[in-house]
């Protein structure tokens, strides 16, 4: 799978797109440990992860220390560059896998949902322009919020509204 990614555009271009797209689903990458005699288990690893949108993805990479958030439109969900996955293709038989989390994060009967509110976070390391932000919320037209922060020790973790209001108690 190739990944095209739309070239460096100011933070308004991932605004427009995501005003102009429905979401349709979150996808967190991971793989498949397969162990003889153990039920396989997925591994994810959300140092990447995809906002589907109704044409592309939002494209959300932990970079720096992992404590910004790189975000970009792209044509097509992939992990290529990320070291760790990279490490996982050349070095195991395990294979590489996204999972859907749409489900438990908007709730049954939604297919597709409006973005009404984009709000992005920023300290001294971000640079908008590049479009390098802290975190991104994200509030979807059901009033789910989506919230995602690059300095979780496992990754980007995604929360939702409570946990946009703790992370700005506690920064």
């Amino acid at each position: 799978m190739t990944s095209k990614t739309t070239p460096n555009r100011p933070w308004s271009h991932v605004e427009d797109t995501l005003r102009q797209r429905y979401v349709t689903d979150v996808l967190v990458p991971g793989w498949i440990e397969r162990e003889e005699g153990q039920v396989p288990e997925f591994r994810p690893q959300p140092l990447v992860v995809h906002v589907l949108l109704d044409e592309g993805a939002l494209r959300l990479e932990s970079v720096g220390q992992y404590d910004q958030l790189a975000v970009r439109v792209v044509d097509s969900v992939t992990v290529d560059g990320v070291e760790l996955f990279e490490r996982v293709k050349e070095e195991t038989e395990d294979e590489i896998a996204f999972a859907s989390w749409g489900e438990q994060l908007f709730g049954d009967g939604w297919s597709r949902l409006r973005c009404t509110t984009v709000r992005p976070f920023t300290d001294a390391g971000s640079n908008p322009e590049e479009s390098l932000v802290k975190c991104l919320a994200l509030e979807l037209e059901s009033r789910y919020w989506l919230f995602f922060d690059p300095t979780w020790t496992f990754g980007i973790r995604i929360g939702n509204a409570e946990d946009m209001r703790r992370w700005e108690r506690e920064k």
